[in-house]
């Protein structure tokens, strides 16, 4: 039975993409790990940063002139900034709160800040799953943007070495790697690290919990239904198991896992019989 604060995040995961508010869904997720949480009291602090900016930026700046002050408000005035590569991998630089309150987080989830005061100052950013780092861009122009490294304006150059560096070789740049994500994308993404997380230390009622909210966001997604199947077996849930493997293999027909994915099956469905 999912409680209170997991149904507003089931609901809130049915509304249309353009209906979802991502700082809200941010902290949804985080409400989950910090029970008391005020939700309202952090969007109000987004709200009042926006509005502190707004008064800070001339009426007749452009758009590079308003990604300037965002930029000198967020990481010089406020002092945010991206994790270092020790603490990488600490849960709370994947929650909204502890990133607000510690000014210290990992691409996506700076990313969702910085394209939350941005929003509320008229400046449309949208959010780009690049591969293996989150960035944003503006919503009509060719501005991409880092806020993990204080709001960089990333180049082609800038981008195509940032490919050679995570693949180890040339790759050249493709429009895909730039495509636009939507805010459930953002949300699941944020998800799937905490699921990392939680797998890595051993924290597997997390995990599976964590996944099954990936799961309400993604409902299509092959991979994640996947990845709750060998979860939910580490927690000895067989049934709920056997159904994951089947629905991902329904909506992968031909995965190139399958004969390992069948034999799971089979094995899942043996266990059920001896409960039986």
């Amino acid at each position: 039975m999912k409680n209170v604060d997991e149904d507003a995040l089931f609901e809130l995961a049915q509304l249309e993409n353009e209906q979802i508010d991502l700082a809200k869904g941010a902290l949804l997720i985080a409400k989950d790990a910090y029970a008391d949480l005020e939700i309202e009291v952090y969007l109000q602090q987004l709200n009042r940063m926006a509005e502190e900016l707004q008064l800070q930026i001339d009426p007749e700046a452009d758009t590079s002139e308003q990604i300037n002050y965002l930029n000198r408000y967020l990481f010089e005035a406020q002092g945010f900034a991206g994790s270092s590569q020790e603490h990488y991998y600490d849960a709370r630089n994947s929650y909204l709160n502890e990133v607000l309150e510690r000014k210290i987080g990992i691409p996506i989830t700076l990313s969702i800040v910085y394209m939350d005061i941005a929003k509320r100052i008229g400046l449309p950013l949208v959010g780009v799953g690049f591969p293996g780092h989150f960035i944003v861009k503006h919503s009509t122009l060719d501005t991409v943007i880092d806020p993990f490294e204080k709001g960089q304006i990333l180049s082609n150059a800038d981008l195509s070495e940032r490919l050679r560096q995570i693949f180890r070789e040339p790759v050249q740049m493709h429009p895909r790697f730039l495509q636009t994500v939507t805010n459930k994308e953002i949300l699941a993404r944020v998800l799937r690290n905490l699921r990392q997380i939680h797998f890595r230390i051993g924290e597997y009622q997390k995990a599976v919990r964590t996944a099954e909210q990936i799961i309400w966001l993604a409902p299509q997604s092959a991979q994640d239904y996947q990845d709750l199947g060998y979860l939910y077996y580490q927690v000895k849930a067989y049934g709920k198991s056997l159904d994951a493997f089947n629905t991902y293999l329904d909506l992968s027909p031909d995965p190139p896992d399958q004969e390992e994915i069948s034999r799971n099956i089979r094995v899942l469905t043996q266990e059920i019989a001896k409960l039986n």
